[in-house]
């Protein structure tokens, strides 16, 4: 009988040593321990953490087994779990008794930790901060804590995206862009070269999979693909946007697809005699140099079954059809190979009316999941699967990436393409065509039109990454298809809606995959909450049938066989939403804590005509959010320390910005002219102490730069360099405020002065003694030079402006801000 446990000796607080044997270690007594081969890595790390008694929130584990090499003992960080089960597969060797884990750990960072218990008074209300790992958040937005947290793309809190050091945005983030994916699909070529015969056709509507004939092939996105797989987690099974997550779910299958979405789970065993098995349901047994294991040559099938014969009889007809559903099955569970064709789903098709009540709709979406986790992870240069059904997905619910559909005449939605109606008639509510009944298209088939791309015509993957880090909530659709399911739509479209919103495993052989609507509560009508932790079973990933050819899978997954069948048991409902969700809801303060905010990084500058904008958004909207909660949560409780240390943040939140951004050089300080002004008096000289001028120079008027990648070399460069407009500068004070000193710039296309209110100081080498004032006598005139630097990057040497006392006035009413 086979070991269902394994016994752990588990090591701390000694040390790891080299010796003869390898590893050992040394200076501690094992504790032991019993875990089962079920159990995950963070399962594991939980049971560490509770026998070390180690602090989760001031430690961080790390696991180093004990592994049995050539000739020696090496350690092998146990970091995941792919990790774990290499390790598990020793402890199942005959002969082996135990492992031997050895556990450090490492405090983390005193910066990280925040412990703020005073109340901030808000316009009279009263609201508790709340921190999220290493930042305090008003109301789920930055306040205080580490100025440089903005800068991170995030998560900052950790728990839920457990897998970002092995994501595909963090290779990104790191300046390492492995570009567009590969995206196979082989629906285009099948469709162009092997026609469905008409005599065959009532074969397909009675399986079930007429509605993914008539979709047809649609051209692939590869760019909006992989911008989508960017933002997919394996650990929730949802896109991460930035207005929330999202999904594609069985509601998205049934009303695009037409396929069925309740009945059996596909699955079966995978330990069958191929050849007999094609020449029992074929007719036909295929050679053995197109057969390998459950895999048939595309070639070889679309070869022999590519024209029906004249006078076929009842038997040969369900064979051809079987090889036709086969290919369409062929091109929905596409590989990476792009020429082969799985014989597992052959047995389903022995009887086309008992292959209906198969689930197909969520094997396909199985499929679609797994090839989704795998793309995400760093190193991953192609994708399969059904990748139709994630484009329609995103072409109905996103803004972005969606093209214009051309109809110069509206298609038939029962009629097939080119084929002369003879006799069309509706039976009770079913439509006859020649004698033959044909359901309704699925919605999916709209998208066979031609279509128009004008935002992003040459689909750049830049362009897409950018605009999906600047979504906002009018670019996303939550209920794309409520007016379409209104109108006559197939009846597989809107039969088993109460299917749509559980929370079940998704099954095809020997890929199971957790469905999660209750993270998506938005797409079904319902109000969204802070969703419980899901597991997504990230062990079952690795699962696959490389090396279990013989599985019998349907045994196999027993226990998630039971679950699928147990489906009306686990359907999540909620409130109905009312209104659009709110920025500060709940729930987007707690996801934006949680999830990725950019993919693109800060500092991309590519040298393309499309360049990212997204990075400077981010900067401008949370450096300034995080100025104003600042200066909010100061001025709920001011004392001098608490104001000291906001305008330090502040400070330093400036100077990270500009020097993302390349535009250090702004932050040039000089020393403050003198003028004509009262003497302080002496608290007024004491605030005014270490306070130096900082004149900042107006921008100077740019064209933008266009993000729809459009235009010709004419006029190419023009605007991008607009001579500078001259600029007078008046240094004006006021008697009652000698402290702030208030710069006026005039420009001659200005009639009215604008004045800005610029902070005194900002000198990152520390404080400055204030310029000593000089009062001229009376009807004296003095002159004052005031350095004014060119707003271009060049480096010439700054312009000397002369400034006559005589100009300068003083402004009885308060300055204006910008």
């Amino acid at each position: 009988m086979a070991k269902e446990n394994v016994t752990l000796m588990c090591y701390w607080n000694g040390k790891i040593t080299n010796g003869a044997q390898g590893i050992t270690y040394e200076g501690a007594v094992p504790k032991p321990t019993r875990v089962s081969y079920e159990t995950t890595h963070n399962q594991l790390l939980e049971k560490m953490y509770e026998i070390t008694g180690f602090d989760q929130q001031q430690n961080k584990m790390k696991i180093i087994c004990r592994y049995p090499a050539c000739r020696e003992f090496i350690p092998v960080p146990i970091t995941d779990d792919e990790s774990l089960d290499i390790v598990f597969d020793v402890a199942r060797k005959p002969g082996t008794n135990c492992l031997e884990l050895y556990l450090e750990r490492e405090p983390t960072s005193i910066d990280s930790q925040v412990n703020i218990t005073t109340q901030i008074h808000v316009d009279n209300q009263v609201t508790k901060p709340v921190c999220y790992d290493n930042q305090i958040v008003v109301d789920g937005d930055n306040c205080n804590a580490n100025p440089d947290t903005f800068l991170d793309p995030g998560p900052s809190d950790k728990s839920v995206l457990v897998l970002q050091d092995q994501h595909r945005s963090e290779a990104i983030w790191a300046g390492e862009d492995p570009g567009v994916l590969t995206c196979r699909q082989r629906l285009g070529t099948m469709m162009r070269e092997w026609q469905l015969d008409h005599r065959i056709r009532h074969f397909v509507v009675e399986a079930g999979f007429y509605g993914v004939y008539r979709i047809g092939f649609i051209q692939l996105d590869w760019p909006l693909v992989t911008a989508l797989v960017e933002r997919w987690r394996q650990e929730t099974h949802t896109f991460h946007f930035t207005v929330g997550e999202s999904t594609v779910t069985l509601q998205d299958v049934a009303v695009l697809l037409g396929l069925r979405i309740h009945g059996y789970p596909v699955t079966g065993s995978a330990d069958l005699q191929w050849d007999d098995l094609c020449e029992e349901l074929l007719g036909v047994r295929p050679d053995p140099s197109v057969l390998h294991g459950s895999t048939l040559k595309l070639r070889w099938l679309r070869g022999h079954f590519q024209h029906l014969p004249l006078d076929a009889d009842a038997v040969t007809m369900r064979c051809y059809a079987r090889a036709y559903i086969l290919g369409l099955l062929g091109s929905l569970f596409a590989d990476k190979s792009g020429s082969d064709v799985q014989l597992i789903f052959l047995p389903l098709l022995r009887d086309f009316k008992y292959a209906r009540k198969f689930s197909w709709g969520s094997a396909v979406l199985a499929y679609l999941y797994r090839e989704l986790c795998r793309a995400s992870k760093k190193g991953a240069s192609e994708i399969s699967g059904p990748l139709m059904l994630l484009q329609l997905w995103a072409w109905e619910r996103l803004h972005i990436g969606r093209p214009e559909r051309f109809v110069a005449q509206e298609q038939d939605p029962v009629i097939p393409d080119g084929e002369v109606v003879k006799n069309k008639v509706q039976v009770s509510g079913v439509e006859m065509v020649n004698q033959e009944t044909l359901a309704a298209d699925p919605l999916g088939c709209r998208w066979r039109s031609p279509v128009i791309r004008r935002d992003n015509p040459q689909r750049a993957l830049i362009f897409y990454r950018d605009q999906l880090d600047q979504q906002t909530y009018d670019q996303m659709i939550w209920q794309p298809y409520m007016s379409e399911l209104l109108v006559s739509p197939a009846d597989v479209c809107v039969r088993d809606q109460h299917v749509w919103r559980t929370i079940a495993p998704l099954i095809c052989f020997d890929i199971v995959e957790w469905h999660r609507p209750d993270r998506v509560l938005r797409q079904f009508g319902l109000k969204q909450g802070i969703p419980m932790q899901c597991d997504t079973e990230v062990k079952i990933h690795a699962i696959d049938r490389r090396g279990r050819h013989h599985y019998n899978w349907k045994a196999y997954h027993q226990q998630y066989i039971k679950l699928w069948a147990s489906q009306e048991k686990s359907i999540v409902t909620a409130e109905p939403e009312e209104s659009t969700m709110h920025y500060h809801d709940p729930y987007m303060k707690w996801y934006r804590s949680i999830t990725r905010r950019l993919i693109t990084p800060l500092t991309q500058r590519p040298h393309k005509r499309i360049q990212p904008a997204s990075g400077m958004s981010h900067l401008l909207v949370h450096s300034l959010t995080n100025i104003h909660n600042q200066c909010t949560a100061t001025l709920g409780t001011f004392t001098s320390e608490s104001g000291m240390q906001s305008l330090t943040n502040i400070q330093i939140m400036c100077t990270r910005v500009l020097q993302t951004i390349g535009e250090i050089r702004h932050l040039e300080t000089i020393q403050a002219p003198t003028t004509t002004m009262a003497p302080p008096s002496p608290s007024q000289a004491n605030d005014m102490e270490g306070l130096p001028l900082l004149i900042a120079q107006m921008p100077a008027k740019t064209k933008s730069l266009s993000m729809r990648g459009r235009g010709r070399a004419k006029g190419r460069g023009r605007g991008l360099a607009t001579q500078q407009k001259a600029m007078e500068l008046v240094i004006t004070s006021q008697q009652l405020s000698p402290q702030v000193v208030v710069a006026s710039y005039t420009t001659p296309s200005q009639s009215n002065d604008i004045h800005i209110e610029e902070p005194s100081t900002l000198n990152l080498e520390g404080p400055t003694a204030p310029a000593e004032s000089v009062h001229p006598l009376e009807g004296e005139t003095t002159t004052e030079k005031v350095l004014l630097y060119p707003h271009s990057g060049s480096e010439e040497s700054p312009c000397l402006t002369q400034v006559e006392s005589s100009d300068v006035t003083r402004h009885k009413k308060k300055p204006k801000f910008l």
